[in-house]
């Protein structure tokens, strides 16, 4: 009896194994199964994230290329800004130094006017002196012609009282 609970009991631990195998196997199969979804899931997730990444980075890089362009026309426009200020500077000092040149010239012309007239002033002055001068002169003239007349006279008389002195 012995040998017949002896294998009684070891039909029964082998009926227990097995179906604590078979289990097991399930639980295997089960948690294979489970394990093959999460990494179909996974993969499925890291193929979403993949793409979103690519998507992003394709947007930052057109992002980046757009503000590329951008600082480059703006550097070109603080360039062209920059040139033009100069340019407008050069204008700027030309001007002022042809503004300082006609204010010079026109203080000049205003001055050589001035001189002008004060020159017209003094001659005008001459000419009325020279008239007067000339009225004088055909006075003095005339006077020296009388006096002139005089001393011939006189001379005369001079000759003559000179005759009469000698001849007495």
């Amino acid at each position: 009896m012995k040998t017949t609970a002896i294998a009684l009991a070891a039909g029964i631990a082998l009926g227990g194994s097995s179906a604590w195998w078979v289990q097991s196997l399930r639980a295997d199969a089960a948690l294979a199964k489970i394990t093959e979804q999460q990494s179909k899931q996974a993969l499925a997730q890291s193929q979403k994230a993949l793409q979103a990444t690519e998507i992003k980075a394709a947007g930052r890089l057109q992002h980046a290329t757009a503000q590329q362009d951008n600082t480059h026309a703006y550097t070109q426009t603080i360039q062209a800004l920059e040139a033009g200020r100069t340019a407008d500077a050069a204008r700027i000092a030309s001007l002022q130094h042809n503004l300082r040149t006609t204010a010079t010239q026109r203080a000049q012309a205003a001055s050589d006017a001035a001189a002008c007239r004060h020159l017209a002033d003094q001659h005008q002055q001459l000419a009325a002196h020279a008239a007067q001068g000339a009225g004088v002169v055909g006075e003095l003239v005339h006077l020296v012609q009388q006096r002139d007349t005089q001393v011939n006279a006189l001379m005369g008389q001079v000759q003559l009282d000179r005759q009469w002195l000698a001849t007495d």
